[in-house]
């Protein structure tokens, strides 16, 4: 019987309904059901492993010793060489099938946070370049995941749930994000307050991580991977280079590649910013960092809902727009409530510029491109997050400290250079669409917040 036979036959009225949720991965639900549901508990365990450990990994690096410049590299350097990876990918995926790569690399990742969190117990001058070789295995690990997830999930998830899933799939995540980010702040600065040191602290943080991971990767070995119904472009042709100039996916990687490479101008140095410079507590850094997650939580759903009425198109736009001044508007003050005021925008803005990246990815291929376009992205996105980040790391050492505040200006003002130059013709326009003015204040405004869900 067929997966569409079964959930007609489920049964109906509240004690199915009741079932149905007691027993999300029991006889009853359907293999897509399963696999959804599976997925958003693997994001949730995935984001644990985030807040708990990736996260942490520029404060780690200023306990062992790196300086602001080297605390940038960590966290761009990987990137690129992850990037690199992933062109590689294909040739394993072709052998394994894309699950099993996903399955395997999750594991492996997992396992990256053991050496880490054991340079905690030998701090010295070596440690942070063993880090740094760490983080970029780590790093390609991701990376060398996302062609064949994205892939695996284009063939799995239906366009027609797309929007409103990912939309409330993001809002599990984030809120499972929050309550990583507070438990490592707290493990941290308890353990610095109890004079165990802080390097004891981001053992136990990377520990969890590492346990969370593995978990994570047990739920994607659950989900169902449905047959390839084409042949993937790299199967038959010259990978990405084939998809011809005026493939629609071009622009749209032009505009986050360049988008990327402005905001990590001066997204690498935020961490040194505020635990050197500003010189905030654990608590004070994790805090600031819950209130983006909590914003993040309360808009994922209202950014999923303008995105299914509105369109893909339209939602990167705007939330593209809405991240231009947020590196800028560091500069206007250092007063918490402020920063609090700021996170909460910075939270909002990125919860629909995230959401927005991956669903245009998905509407600007189809299953025989979309892993030679992610692809694409991913390594042009990896040079541009570390050229932003050198960038921003070259004016910091020569100017100082006085440097944070150029490189927060500079970034906004890249950022708004490319979106005037490149963002007007960014992804597929959905007949009838309304303009970006109008779709700009429904996602602003409480009037639109109905409007929006009628």
């Amino acid at each position: 019987m067929s997966d569409a036979a079964r959930e007609g036959g489920e049964g109906h009225g509240p004690a199915a309904a009741r079932r149905r949720r007691a027993e999300p991965f029991g006889p009853q639900a359907s293999r897509l059901r399963r696999s959804l549901a599976a997925s958003t508990l693997d994001g949730c365990l995935h984001a644990g492993m985030l807040g708990l450990g990736e996260l942490y990994l520029p404060a780690f690096a200023l306990v062992l010793g790196a300086r602001p410049f080297e605390v940038g590299l960590l966290t761009t350097v990987p990137m690129l060489v992850g990037s690199v990876f992933q062109l590689a990918v294909p040739a394993f995926t072709r052998r394994t099938g894309n699950k099993a790569w996903v399955v395997g690399s999750a594991v492996a990742q997992a396992l990256t946070f053991l050496p880490i969190l054991a340079l905690a117990f030998g701090v010295s001058g070596r440690a942070y370049p063993r880090l740094l070789v760490w983080v970029c295995l780590y790093w390609a690990l991701s990376l060398g995941i996302n062609p064949a997830w994205n892939a695996w999930m284009g063939r799995m998830l239906p366009a027609a749930i797309r929007s409103r899933y990912f939309g409330r799939r993001n809002g599990w995540i984030q809120a499972s994000l929050l309550g990583a980010l507070l438990l490592a702040g707290g493990i941290v600065e308890g353990a610095k307050t109890m004079r165990l040191g802080v390097a004891a602290g981001f053992v136990v943080v990377f520990g969890l991580a590492c346990a969370l991971r593995l978990g994570s990767a047990w739920l994607l070995s659950l989900q169902h991977e449905p047959p390839e119904t084409v042949r993937p472009r790299h199967e038959s042709e010259a990978g990405w280079r084939a998809l011809g100039r005026h493939h629609p996916a071009w622009r749209l990687i032009a505009v986050l590649v360049l988008v990327m490479g402005a905001v990590n101008v001066s997204a690498a140095y935020f961490t040194p910013y505020m635990l050197e410079e500003l010189g905030l507590s654990y608590i004070e850094f994790t805090g600031l960092n819950v209130v983006m997650v909590l914003a993040r939580i309360a808009s994922s759903r209202r950014w999923g809902d303008i995105a299914h009425r509105f369109g893909s198109r339209r939602t990167l736009q705007v939330a593209a727009a809405l991240i231009v001044p947020l590196a800028a508007m560091w500069v206007v003050s250092d007063n918490l409530l402020w920063l609090i005021a700021l996170q909460t925008l910075a939270g909002f803005a990125w919860a629909g510029f995230d959401l927005a990246l991956i669903l245009n990815l998905f509407d600007c291929t189809d299953e025989r491109d979309r892993s030679a376009v992610l692809s694409a992205y991913n390594l042009f996105n990896g040079f541009a997050i570390v050229l932003g980040s050198l960038l921003g790391g070259v004016v910091l050492d020569a100017l100082g400290t006085s440097g944070y505040h150029v490189i927060f200006i500079l970034s906004s003002s890249l950022r708004l250079a490319t979106l005037l130059v490149f963002g007007r013709g960014v992804g597929r326009r959905r007949p009838g669409e309304l303009s970006f003015r109008d779709v700009l204040l429904r996602a602003l405004t409480p009037r639109g917040i109905r409007r929006v869900r009628s």
